[in-house]
């Protein structure tokens, strides 16, 4: 009975950290150090690192107070409500101004999104993968793919998935940089020209001054798409 208490405290615990830490995260912190910073502040002292929530526990987490942002569900709230809340949170992100001058990262993400728009306006799943691309980097910088992979979880297509997961694939074969086996596997994809392009708007959107969309536009493209192909 008296381990039974104890696991389910830790339990407590650790939950209270992951979610500390997901607000954290959501204000801009990196999801490693929000980790610690939160189980200080939670617990008040050092916490060892086995009853710190995991990295995907962090991620889940984020995702659910995404989904929560704002109170109470709004009439119409959806997937793309959850994508605009997770994406929105790329504000926060820095980038190095000389290679960057386009802004934070949320800026160089809807420049991205608005040149894909350009070639692709017909592809939401496409266009998806180009609003989402970055958002590991909000979330867990050390391996920002699979941290923003996660957070999406369902909220994405297969496809998509698979776009944002290969983009660094990408761009090394662009630099010509991947490795043959790779660049192999790359190429006999049936999407390889949808995440060449993908690559391609990546490269380019680092213009200051360029008039993108706004993330409010981005989602109601989207949508639009998603609804014709519904009543198609």
């Amino acid at each position: 009975m008296g381990d039974e208490r104890r696991d389910a405290s830790a339990d407590k615990l650790r939950q209270r950290i992951a979610e500390e830490a997901a607000r954290m995260v959501a204000n801009g912190s990196d999801a490693r150090r929000s980790r610690f910073r939160a189980a200080r502040r939670v617990a008040r002292g050092w916490v060892p690192e086995e009853q710190l929530p995991s990295h995907d526990q962090v991620r889940r987490e984020v995702s659910r107070a995404s989904g929560r942002a704002g109170g109470a569900a709004r009439p119409g709230d959806d997937r793309l409500d959850t994508i605009a809340d997770l994406v929105r949170m790329l504000e926060h992100v820095k980038q190095d101004p000389v290679k960057h001058p386009e802004g934070d990262v949320l800026d160089h993400t809807l420049q991205v999104f608005d040149r894909v728009y350009e070639e692709r306006p017909f592809d939401e799943e496409l266009l998806t993968a180009a609003l989402v691309h970055d958002l590991g980097r909000a979330i867990d910088r050390a391996d920002p793919v699979a941290a923003g992979v996660s957070a999406l979880g369902d909220l994405i297509t297969e496809r998509t998935r698979w776009l944002v997961e290969s983009l660094e694939a990408a761009t090394a074969h662009g630099n010509q940089t991947l490795g043959m086996r790779a660049r192999q596997r790359l190429e006999s994809h049936a999407d390889f020209l949808d995440v060449l392009l993908l690559a391609e708007c990546d490269r380019k959107a680092c213009i200051r001054g360029y008039d993108a969309v706004s993330l409010d536009e981005a989602i109601a493209i989207l949508r639009e798409l998603v609804d014709a192909d519904e009543d198609a």
